[in-house]
C-alpha cells in the first residue's frame, strides 16, 4: 500500500466543487462499467431462480390469454402474433368511414368527392357494425360473450358523440334511418380523402389534417376506454389480470434488486478499496486529479471513516441505473424501472433514483457556500477535500489548513 501524504495535504487548499464533480463523474463511470459486468453475471443467476421463472411463466401465459381475449373483442388486432399499432387500427377505420360516407351520402355535399371502387381507400371495406372495431365491441361482443360481464352503453351513436365532443355534430351525420353507424359528412370525408391520398400540404390537405387529428384522438381514446373496460371487468380482473400484474411487478422487482446489488458491490470495490490503497480518502478519480481528504484538525481520517462514507456513497450510485438501462439486457427499455415494487405501492426504482438525486444535491450544495468547500458529509465527519496542485507555500492558517480561493 502507498504511504499517506498528510504533510502535503496540510498545505493544500480546499478543492473547487467543479474539480470534485469531475472526480465524481470519473468514479461513477468506473462504477457503471464494473456494475454492468457484475449485473450480467448476477442476472443470469436471478433468471434461473424458481421465483423468477414462476413469474416469467405467469406473465407469458397471461399475455397469451389476453391476446386471444382482446382479439375476440376486436378492440385490439394482431398480425403474426404481434399487436398492431393503434395508428394502423385508427387509419383502417378511417378508410372504412370514408367509404361508408360515400356509400350512404354520395357526393351531394361535395361534388368533387369521387373515387373509383378499386382505389386504395376501399382496401379495408366499409364501416358497419361488424367491421368497425368500436361498434363491434359494444354491439356484438358485449352482448354475445357471457364470460365477461361489463355494464356499458351499446348505443354506438352516443359513444361516438361522447368521444368526438364538440366536433361530433359537424363531422358526422347521426341518423339511424340512414345507417346504423355514425356517418362522416361528405365534406369532411372529402377533406380527409384529399389529405390522405392527394395532397397533404395544400389548403384542403391542411384542413383535412385537422380533421384527421380530431378523428385519431377520438378513435384512439375509444379504443383505450374499451380496453380499460376489459381490464377492469370481472371475472377477468380477479382471475387473470391481478395475477399478471403481480407477476410482472415481481419480475421487475427481482431485476431491479439485482441491479442495485450490482451497483452496491461495484461501489464498494471502486470507491472503498482505493481509499485504503492510495490512503487519504483518495478514490481513483481523486488520485488522477490530485485530490485528497484531511481532517479539519490537520490529521488523517480514522480507519472507519472511509468505510462509513463509502457505504453512504453507495446509495449515491443508484442513479447510475439510468445509464445501465441503456445497455443489455434492457437496451434502452425503461419499463421495469417505472414498475411499482408491488401492486399496492406507487414506489418504483425511478422514484427512488429521483429521491437519491435530490438528497445528493442537498448534501453537495453545501460545498458551494461553506468556507472550506465542505459538503454536508464533510461537515459531519469534520474533514476537508483538498487539492495538492494548489499548495500554500507561505504562512499556513492553522484553522484553514491552506488557502481558500
Amino acid at each position: 500500500m502507498l504511504e499517506s501524504n498528510i504533510e502535503i495535504l496540510r498545505k493544500s487548499s480546499p478543492a473547487r466543487p467543479s474539480k470534485r464533480f469531475v472526480c465524481w463523474v470519473t468514479d461513477m463511470v468506473l462504477v457503471a462499467l464494473l456494475a454492468e459486468l457484475l449485473f450480467m453475471g448476477f442476472f443470469q443467476v436471478t433468471q434461473n431462480t424458481r421465483m423468477y421463472k414462476d413469474a416469467q411463466e405467469t406473465v407469458a401465459d397471461e399475455i397469451t390469454y389476453y391476446a386471444q381475449l382482446t382479439e375476440k373483442t376486436h378492440i385490439v388486432e394482431y398480425v403474426d402474433g404481434s399487436r398492431v399499432a393503434t395508428d394502423v387500427v385508427v387509419l383502417k377505420n378511417l378508410y372504412r368511414a370514408i367509404c361508408l360516407s360515400y356509400e350512404v351520402l354520395g357526393n351531394d355535399q361535395q361534388p368533387d368527392f369521387k373515387f373509383d371502387s378499386d382505389h386504395d381507400v376501399t382496401i379495408n371495406g366499409t364501416h358497419s357494425l361488424e367491421n368497425d372495431n368500436i361498434a363491434y365491441f359494444y354491439t356484438r361482443y358485449l352482448k354475445e360473450d357471457a364470460d365477461i360481464t361489463i355494464k356499458a352503453s351499446d348505443d354506438v351513436f352516443e359513444i361516438y358523440k361522447k368521444a368526438f365532443g364538440n366536433d361530433a355534430a359537424f363531422m358526422f351525420t347521426f341518423n339511424k334511418d340512414l345507417c346504423q353507424m355514425p356517418v362522416l359528412n361528405t365534406q369532411v370525408a372529402y377533406y380527409l380523402f384529399h389529405y390522405l391520398f392527394i395532397n397533404e400540404s395544400d389548403s384542403i390537405g391542411q384542413t383535412g389534417a385537422t380533421y384527421y387529428d380530431a378523428y385519431y384522438k377520438a378513435y384512439a381514446n375509444m379504443l383505450e376506454e374499451a380496453e380499460l373496460l376489459i381490464l377492469q371487468s370481472e371475472p377477468y380482473y380477479s382471475t387473470h389480470y391481478a395475477d399478471y400484474k403481480e407477476a410482472f411487478c415481481a419480475q421487475a422487482r427481482y431485476t431491479n434488486v439485482t441491479l442495485i446489488l450490482s451497483l452496491f458491490i461495484s461501489g464498494l470495490i471502486v470507491l472503498l478499496v482505493p481509499k485504503y490503497v492510495f490512503k487519504d480518502g483518495k478514490t481513483v478519480g481523486y488520485k488522477i486529479f490530485g485530490l485528497g481528504v484531511i481532517g479539519t484538525d490537520g490529521q488523517g481520517s480514522r480507519w472507519y471513516v472511509p468505510l462509513v462514507k463509502t457505504v453512504l456513497a453507495c446509495f449515491g450510485t443508484i442513479p447510475v441505473a439510468f445509464i445501465l438501462y441503456l445497455f443489455p439486457p434492457f437496451n434502452g427499455g425503461y419499463e421495469a424501472m417505472f414498475v411499482p415494487v408491488n401492486t399496492q405501492s406507487n414506489i418504483s426504482l425511478a422514484l427512488v433514483i429521483l429521491a437519491v438525486m435530490a438528497i445528493g444535491g442537498i448534501v453537495n450544495v453545501f460545498s458551494l457556500f461553506t468556507y472550506k468547500r465542505q459538503s454536508l458529509l464533510n461537515l459531519i465527519f469534520r474533514d476537508v477535500v483538498v487539492d495538492v496542485h494548489h499548495i500554500d507555500e507561505g504562512e499556513r492558517d492553522e484553522t484553514n489548513h491552506g488557502r481558500s480561493y
